[in-house]
């Protein structure tokens, strides 16, 4: 791909998107946003389905959660404000890196318009914990500055980020006009695709788990709510970044040889997210438990979701269960929201549970 085709503001000839793969495209990247026929078009109910979704935090009220809050124990308080300061940092990378990163790869208008729909949802995210955080503390600004001081949530955002920065600097170094080899490029998209995975994925589950477990606990319930509509959102990006990595090894041969030339690395990159997701829940339970709630059961439900998660994308984890350690989380699940052409049309389910039973793994494609 020459310099000039890394361009998005060449209007000179009129682009056949129908026939284009999803990422650096020989034939360039996106200019006229055009919606009147689709390389893929599953990506585009992808997208319809995520802006059906629409909502605000300013609609759920907090006032019992800042009782609750200064009635709670230590080690209450120390599980729901640890699990703000993390979520607001990791969707403080999620919010802009997806566009950063990807958005100059793309090649089809339908997955340029997802990414930007993804990261304008990832902050409502971070918009929503900064609510929380502002209706409940006295101090907001003192608990924000906390996330620098706290390892566990520095070190997290060191290892997803790296992945994002690697492909920024070549997508920088291409509109320089350097020469990049089309195999490092391809290459850095996947890894990136695979951390960012693994954050959408595993990463969160150990924070939302708890969230909802106080709510079980009659607790924090404005909270939940908003986690129960995050949630929502997650899972849907969980499914249509899946499909596209399924997508891309099924029908693109570039793609198809980074990902086994690269497995190892990309399982090492998934095995840190949930080795993490363990550490985070020694790290919340450290001054203690919560009715229903222990570190060992946040540990299970982390296995639980990496073996159906991994097995979602064509991989394999070597712990499985028959049944979820956390059988009341699914019902805090907001499932009667906007229905759209995704869900009349094909089979895709963005609850946790569905993960071993629902979502119908014949329609992935064949890797």
């Amino acid at each position: 791909m020459s310099n000039n085709q890394f361009s998005s503001h060449d209007f000179s000839l009129a682009p056949d998107y129908s026939t284009r793969q999803m990422f650096l495209d020989p034939k360039g990247r996106v200019t006229i946003q055009r919606y009147d026929e689709y390389a893929y078009p599953r990506l585009n109910k992808f997208d319809e389905t995520q802006r059906g979704y629409f909502w605000v935090p300013d609609e759920i009220t907090l006032t019992k959660d800042k009782i609750d809050f200064k009635n709670a124990n230590d080690a209450v308080k120390h599980i729901f404000t640890s699990n703000l300061l993390r979520q607001t940092a990791l969707d403080s990378i999620q919010g802009r890196s997806p566009v950063e990163c990807f958005l100059p790869v793309c090649s089809i208008p339908e997955l340029e318009s997802l990414v930007m729909t993804w990261s304008f949802f990832e902050t409502i995210h971070s918009r929503s914990y900064s609510h929380i955080i502002r209706n409940i503390y006295n101090s907001p600004t003192q608990e924000f500055n906390r996330i620098h001081d706290t390892a566990e949530i520095v070190s997290m955002a060191a290892n997803i980020g790296k992945y994002y920065d690697d492909l920024y600097v070549l997508n920088c170094r291409k509109v320089l006009g350097q020469d990049v080899p089309e195999y490092d490029h391809i290459k850095a998209i996947w890894l990136a695709m695979v951390a960012s995975y693994g954050l959408e994925a595993i990463r969160f589950m150990v924070s939302f788990a708890t969230s909802l477990g106080m709510v079980e606990n009659k607790i924090f319930v404005g909270n939940g709510n908003i986690i129960s509509l995050i949630l929502q959102d997650e899972l849907l990006h969980t499914d249509w970044s899946a499909w596209i990595m399924n997508t891309l090894v099924h029908d693109d041969p570039r793609f198809r040889q980074v990902r086994d030339d690269c497995m190892q690395e990309s399982m090492a990159i998934l095995q840190n997210v949930i080795d993490e997701e363990k550490n985070w829940a020694d790290y919340l339970f450290q001054k203690g438990v919560v009715i229903g709630l222990n570190a060992n059961i946040m540990k299970s439900f982390v296995d639980w979701t990496a073996h159906a998660r991994l097995k979602q994308i064509g991989m394999d984890y070597p712990i499985s269960m028959k049944t979820t350690p956390l059988p009341w989380f699914n019902k805090h699940l907001n499932t009667n929201k906007k229905q759209t052409a995704l869900q009349e049309n094909e089979s895709v389910s963005y609850v946790i549970g569905a993960m071993t039973s629902e979502v119908d793994y014949n329609q992935l494609p064949q890797l």
